[in-house]
């Protein structure tokens, strides 16, 4: 075989993996100098330069495996990875802080210990093993998730999430001058990376039945109002009043799911519309 045909070869076995597979598959990233941490994860049939990506960030019942289930039909004919990590309570019983504080606001001074950059290095590692050629990717995060996923694109270096879906948290980092985890007084942000936060493709969802009061019962929570959908109205109209002070582009979408009360799978088709529905092989 002459070397032409075996660079075409080569081109085709590296810009197209078939799979045939439909099961979750696990590894262990251990990539760093942090305890360990599963990733379970779903591949299309096949692998392209078309490939997307989309994290899956569990609630505070650190349940991997619910959160992906209901994606795996929905994204059954789509050419995406589902990648959803497991945050043990063991090793990390702060993930929704990003372990960058404990629960009582105490941070955490050795960076090395935090999951600031945690998703991008979870990508880097899928990029490498299925030579994707997509820079950027798609993260959904629901309850404790989303309060990991809001958190994550504040404090983190990373700038390739392209599109993003929250709810449910129980409360939010607001850009006022409450201390971290509920405002940014004692970790304020660049005025780079607040542009960067605020002029994101996101879509904030609520739930118009998710008022019963949570676990979460400290003068800190309860000013930001009483329930998770008083909670998430006050933390979007803080965002945009942050933007139009500070003249920054705002592209956050806010939508109200009615009749749902805090159950992740009612927002499920919601956020698929916003990231995936455009998706196809």
């Amino acid at each position: 075989m002459s070397f032409k045909h075996n660079l075409i070869f080569f081109l085709i076995i590296t810009t197209s993996v078939n799979i045939k597979s439909s099961e979750i598959n696990s590894l262990i990233y251990a990539s760093w100098n942090k305890p360990d941490v599963e990733l379970l994860y779903k591949l299309p049939e096949i692998i392209n330069n078309d490939t997307k990506v989309l994290f899956i960030i569990h609630g505070g019942y650190r349940d991997p495996k619910r959160y992906i289930q209901p994606w795996l039909e929905k994204t059954n004919n789509k050419n995406v990875i589902l990648i959803a990590p497991n945050f043990t309570r063991e090793y990390y019983p702060n993930y929704v802080f990003l372990e960058k504080s404990d629960k009582n606001g105490n941070l955490v001074q050795d960076e090395s210990k935090t999951l600031i950059n945690s998703i991008s290095s979870f990508y880097t590692l899928f990029k490498s093993k299925y030579n994707l050629s997509d820079n950027n990717y798609m993260i959904f995060g629901y309850s404790g998730g989303s309060q990991f996923v809001h958190r994550y694109m504040m404090y983190s270096l990373d700038k390739n999430i392209d599109k993003a879906v929250i709810g449910g948290a129980p409360y939010y980092t607001f850009l006022n001058d409450a201390s971290f985890p509920y405002g940014v007084k004692n970790m304020p942000l660049s005025r780079e990376r607040y542009e960067w936060l605020l002029s994101r493709e996101l879509l904030f969802l609520q739930g118009d039945k998710d008022i019963k009061p949570n676990y979460v019962n400290n003068e800190s929570v309860q000013q930001q109002g009483s329930n998770r959908f008083s909670r998430g109205n006050a933390y979007f109209k803080n965002l945009v009043n942050f933007a139009e002070t500070n003249n920054m582009p705002f592209r956050w979408r806010y939508k109200v799911i009615q009749g749902a009360e805090h159950k992740m799978e009612l927002f499920v088709d919601e956020a698929y519309a916003f990231l995936l529905s455009e998706l196809d092989y």
